[in-house]
């Protein structure tokens, strides 16, 4: 026997050897009970749960009752029907079973009524974790009314370039955290609405958010333990602004960042632990941002810890003199 057919043989038998633990795994796995092998599949991307449907005929039907579903649309105009066909076809074949987190990202075009009726599906799968990032449509974008009175939502994060339309009814019973980015808002009475419908919110951020035509609104939330505001600097029209008054009575930390474009107000803070601000500005705004830095300061009286970074203590000097 030639040196070649030496090194060949153990090459085989480690080949086989290890072909054997894989078949041994595959039978392990084929075993485990469906609540296991639906457990395993939850934690998957989305596409990469379906694709175990090929496996076997066990497996054929598993993913139609995993509990999170991922649906990232891109930017890419050639893939858009396969990806509005292939979000329909998920949700079509997958069972009533309930969904714990439901994510959506995607240009909205011409297709609002399909997103509605996407984001309609999962409230009435009792969805519990709700993330959308939705751009590119016309406004006011209209989303399913049952959004805002969903019973079983605990976190909620809506990425919404542009104007929403809010309904007349908000009531989020078991909402604990709400992130907003890049909303409009443009009716004081609607959107008075939503930050009046509250009532367990522990968690609230507020990103690159815009009020258009909007003087007043107040947000009342018994239970807020955070409030984050980032202050969108590039799309401020509104000189005045917008006068934001947060009741702060349960409030522990508080955090800013932008230029004051708008008013914050903050009652009843005793509770306050931690606040942070972070100011930007410019020279032909100083006087205002100095001023409404201020009226921010003055409603943290008792708190315990106070951040200020960057141009935030430059202010502090300019209210001195």
């Amino acid at each position: 026997m030639d040196e070649s057919g030496l090194t060949q043989q153990p090459k085989k038998q480690k080949l086989n050897e290890e072909l054997d633990i894989v078949d041994r795994n595959i039978k392990c796995l084929h075993n485990l009970p469906e609540e296991i092998l639906r457990y395993i599949l939850s934690l998957l991307p989305t596409r990469d749960a379906i694709r175990t449907s090929i496996l076997c005929k066990r497996w054929e039907y598993l993913w139609t009752s995993i509990p999170n579903l991922d649906f990232f649309g891109g930017m890419d105009h050639d893939k858009r029907i396969l990806f509005m066909n292939y979000v329909e076809r998920v949700l079509l074949l997958r069972d009533s079973t309930d969904i714990k987190r439901f994510s959506l990202s995607c240009q909205v075009l011409n297709d609002a009524s399909h997103v509605s009726a996407w984001i309609y599906t999962a409230v009435r799968c009792n969805v519990r974790k709700l993330y959308l990032s939705l751009y590119h449509f016309e406004e006011p974008l209209s989303l399913p009314h049952c959004l805002f009175k969903c019973v079983t939502l605990t976190e909620l994060e809506l990425e919404i370039y542009g104007i929403p339309k809010l309904p007349p009814t908000v009531c989020f019973t078991n909402l604990k955290s709400l992130i907003i980015r890049y909303v409009t808002f443009s009716n004081e009475y609607l959107t008075q609405k939503l930050f009046s419908g509250l009532p367990v919110l522990e968690e609230l951020e507020l990103e690159y958010c815009n009020w258009v035509n909007i003087k007043v609104v107040s947000i009342s939330a018994p239970k807020l333990l955070y409030i984050g505001i980032t202050e969108d600097t590039e799309n401020q029209n509104d000189e005045k602004g917008c006068q934001v008054m947060i009741s702060g009575v349960s409030l522990n930390i508080f955090y800013y960042l932008g230029e004051f474009y708008n008013e914050y107000r903050v009652y009843n803070s005793s509770s306050l632990v931690n606040a942070t601000i972070v100011v930007g500005w410019s020279l032909q705004r100083q006087r205002q941002v100095a001023q409404r830095m201020y009226i921010l300061l003055t409603g943290f009286y008792r708190v315990k810890e106070l951040i200020l970074a960057d141009c935030a203590l430059k202010v502090c000097f300019l209210l001195s003199l």
